[in-house]
């Protein structure tokens, strides 16, 4: 029987519904920029604009006007808080970036690989796939827009690299140097020259940079070596010389503004500071966690960004410290034949409420869903990651390959494992406990070799009526173990440790896939292409299932929930069969080759994603599916799971009511996390509300005291209602006069707000009924005693100034006086206040 693909399964009418990325996107494939001022970072991400604070790494706002992924960033020449960008489709943004806004939008008409804005007249060159004496060729065009957008294109360079390191502009646009194999072209602008020179030997460039002030470049190889060339565009043999420390390709290179110094960056995880002049000083930050891609550095040379291949930035000083890491979620860049890209799958942790998944090599990552932030790593091997001879004799790390949480998130169960091909497996299992004056997880067992191949399954028993937790293990060599928690060998008998209490095996088959019931009472183990359920306290067998007719080994089994829970769902390759447990008959079947299978723990829903990427979501007790969608992923699934709501849905008529306790999110192969909403209030918008750039900006005295300050309404009748006690205007005199002499405003602007801020606003009628009912109508002789001892401090606070009580007076006056009827009538009322306490105004500067 074929599930249902009409259109009355997600009708059209109403909010559209689409897949959003909600993590993982890749940040890696072209350099960030930073702003002029170095506050700013800006991040590529697909057809959209990240932007951070380098001070705290806040997601301050997403640039989002691209329909194709954007190539290249530029700060604009002429303004500096403006920015363009430029798509692979030719469409140039023009945005001001502080507010968001898109000032100017035009198109190159054409196919661009790499965009830079490296001339003062504000002309635009590009990489793009053109025509050149009748042969297709990769080549470098300038083009200048006039007052009527006329384009003028003018021809540069060919035989290019579509990459945005193969190219460089020094001095201000005086020449171009580009790099495309062993051969380097160097074309100098006004003369319209261009020298031609070889890289000579077996190496290829990787990348280049020229020198901000001296005609000078600086070129990578495959080798690791870093070749300075002199005189390139006078004689045909340039004098060059070497800086060689890597012993990986050369990923980035980047002069300071001085030019006094040359970073660079590899494989081997290190950035490397060199001095120019004295090639044999340089300086390192090793270890900084995984191979670099690209460089970047701000225009005072005081900050670095480099990009690395598990999907991180991290911002470093001139001094080589780090001093912010953006990341979210960490890609495994490390993909071994043994384990694959996501051995542990997603798992959820009840405890933090976070999702669990693979994040650097032999770590758990922690990732917030509603935050869109890795919480923390968690070591679980404990291994250095080191870089490799070369490339093509990669180190065979030791992985977490299993990983699942008991239902308080008070115990932790990992597998790992190392298997090179040649030598015998490493293969342990460890058991972590929660500490909660440490906040995190400390081993408590280790188990070397608890199955002799490679484990399959790994899982707690569910159940709040479970005393003591069980864990369930599954392998290749037959046999599946369950775990229970022993006292230990202490005195104290304090201390307890996991152990092995029994052993099952069906027949002479491979123990896959394991699933417990909701309640916990029975345990379902996969062999082959038998579905046995086991009682997991005595380990005794139940009963064995077969699918009739089918020859597939079964690959994903799953109990159901709630209403469901007599209901066991198997899959093969081809087919998703559900059994009733009360009867051992097939209750439905379908024909459908599932990949990735997720049940909600909240409700009997289960979602299937399919090898061509549709989604399906049944109820266990029908064929029928509730929702379809098609096309949920551009690369293939790899897993999928139902995370509890963090926020209760509140529209009944919304179309995915089967998402009303539980979010699905699943992951593909690009490590990207997609879930399914709606597009109003959807989970993509969410991003798009950024912080403002200003209140991310440190402001003087004089800025905070004419900040503009958004009020409530509630704010403005707390304010009408308090009252001011002491000397109401000490906290504006200590803003205005805070700052240097020089950059204080002219006393004639100062005054105003100043006086402003020291009358009392007339109180509210209705605010002061509700206080005089709030009085009491006979005091009590302690508070009269207070109100004395009161009144005397005031007496004694108020005969160290001059005029103590004439303010005082005309606040009260002012605050019953009616309000003036314009703006001259204010101003000369406020005049009269200031003639009138002048002496004690004068006191107070």
């Amino acid at each position: 029987m074929a599930a249902s693909m009409e259109n009355n399964v997600h009708p059209k009418i109403g909010p559209d519904i689409s897949v959003f990325m909600k993590g993982g996107s890749n940040m890696l494939g072209f350099r960030p920029l930073f702003s002029r001022d170095s506050k700013c970072l800006f991040i590529i991400q697909g057809s959209s604009i990240l932007v951070y604070n380098t001070n705290s790494g806040e997601h301050i706002r997403q640039l989002c006007k691209h329909t194709q992924q954007i190539v290249g960033i530029q700060i604009y020449p002429r303004n500096h808080l403006q920015l363009v960008s430029c798509s692979s489709d030719g469409t140039v943004i023009h945005w001001d970036y502080t507010d968001g806004v898109v000032l100017k939008e035009y198109n190159l008409q054409c196919k661009v690989f790499a965009f830079f804005m490296p001339f003062e007249d504000n002309s635009i060159c590009f990489i793009t796939k053109n025509k050149y004496k009748d042969e297709e060729n990769i080549v470098l065009l300038r083009v200048r827009f006039s007052a009527n957008e006329h384009r003028e294109k003018r021809f540069l360079m060919k035989n290019l690299l579509p990459d945005e390191k193969s190219i460089t502009f020094g001095n201000k646009g005086e020449y171009v140097a580009a790099v495309n194999g062993e051969k380097l072209y160097a074309y100098h602008v006004k003369t319209e020259s261009i020298r031609r020179h070889l890289l000579g030997g077996d190496r290829h460039f990787t990348c280049i940079a020229a020198h901000p002030t001296e005609t000078c470049l600086a070129t990578g190889d495959d080798s690791g070596r870093i070749l300075l060339w002199y005189n390139f565009m006078i004689v045909n043999q340039p004098a060059k010389s070497v800086l060689h420390w890597h012993s990986l390709p050369v990923t980035g290179i980047s002069f300071t503004v001085e030019g006094s110094h040359l970073y660079s960056v590899g494989g081997e995880n290190v950035l490397v500071k060199w001095t120019m002049g004295q090639t044999q000083h340089r300086e390192f930050l090793p270890r900084l966690g995984a191979p670099i891609k690209h460089l970047s550095i701000s225009s005072d040379s005081f900050m670095l960004a480099t990009c690395h291949l598990d999907n991180s930035i991290q911002i470093i000083s001139s001094h080589l410290t780090i001093t912010q890491v953006i990341q979210g979620i960490t890609h495994n860049h490390v993909k071994q034949e043994s384990s694959g890209t996501l051995p542990v799958g997603l798992v959820y942790d009840s405890r933090s409420a976070a999702l669990v998944l693979n994040g650097k090599v032999g770590h758990l990552q922690f990732y917030s869903v509603q935050t869109d932030k890795q919480l923390y790593n968690l070591d679980i091997v404990g291994q250095n990651v080191v870089s490799g001879a070369s490339q093509n004799s990669p180190i065979i790390y030791t992985e977490v390959e299993r990983a699942a949480f008991s239902d308080s998130g008070q115990w932790l169960a990992t597998v790992q494992r190392r298997a090179d091909g040649w030598s015998q497996q490493e293969i342990s299992l460890k058991f972590w406990q929660y500490d909660n004056s440490s906040q995190t997880y400390l081993l408590n067992t280790k188990v070397d070799l608890p199955h002799m191949e490679k484990v399959n399954k790994l899982l707690f028993q569910p159940g709040s009526a479970v005393n003591t937790p069980l864990a369930v293990t599954t392998s290749d060599d037959t046999k599946f173990k369950i775990w229970g928690l022993v006292d230990d060998t202490d005195i104290y008998r304090e201390r307890n440790c996991w152990a092995c209490e029994s052993c099952g095996y069906y027949k002479s088959s491979a123990a896959t896939e394991a699933a417990f019931s909701d309640d916990g009472s029975l345990l379902a183990v996969v062999f082959d292409q038998m579905a046995t359920l086991w009682t997991p306290e005595n380990n005794a067998l139940k009963v064995a299932l077969s699918i009739p007719g089918c020859q597939d080994n079964i690959r994903h089994v799953l109990f159901g929930n709630k209403g469901a829970a007599h209901l066991l769902l198997s899959g093969t390759q081809t087919k998703l069969v559900v059994w009733n447990l009360l009867t051992f008959c097939i209750e439905w079947c379908v024909e459908l080759q599932v990949v990735a299978l997720a049940g909600d723990p909240m409700s009997d829903l289960v979602a299937g994603i399919t090898k061509d990427s549709t989604l399906y979501v049944y109820r266990l007790g029908s064929s029928t599916p509730v929702y379809t969608h098609e096309n949920v992923s551009t690369s293939p699934v790899l897993s999928a799971i139902f995370l509890p709501n963090a926020l209760e849905w509140k529209r009944k008529s919304s179309t995915l009511l089967w998402q009303q306790t539980s979010q699905l999110y699943f992951m593909n192969e690009n490590q990207e996390l997609l879930t399914i909403n709606e597009s109003s209030g959807g989970v993509g918008e969410a991003r798009e509300q950024g912080v403002k750039i200003e209140g991310n900006l440190p402001l003087t005295p004089f800025g905070q005291l004419l900040a503009k300050k958004t009020k409530t309404g509630v704010e403005s009748v707390q304010r009408q209602r308090h009252v001011q006690l002491g000397n109401p205007g000490s906290d504006a005199v200590i803003d205005m006069l805070g700052g240097p002499s020089h950059t204080l405003a002219p006393v004639e602007s100062l005054c105003l707000p100043f006086l402003t801020a020291l009358l009392i606003p007339k109180p509210d009628s209705k605010a002061t009924q509700h206080e005089d009912e709030d009085k009491p109508r006979a005091p009590s002789a302690e508070a009269s005693s207070s109100d004395s001892d009161s009144e005397t401090k005031v007496q004694k606070k108020q005969r160290k100034l001059k005029r103590p009580m004439k303010l005082d007076s005309v606040q009260r006056d002012s605050a019953h006086l009616p309000p003036p009827t314009n703006a001259k009538q204010n101003e000369a009322h406020l005049w009269k206040v200031a003639e009138e306490n002048f002496d004690w105004l004068g006191s107070c500067f």
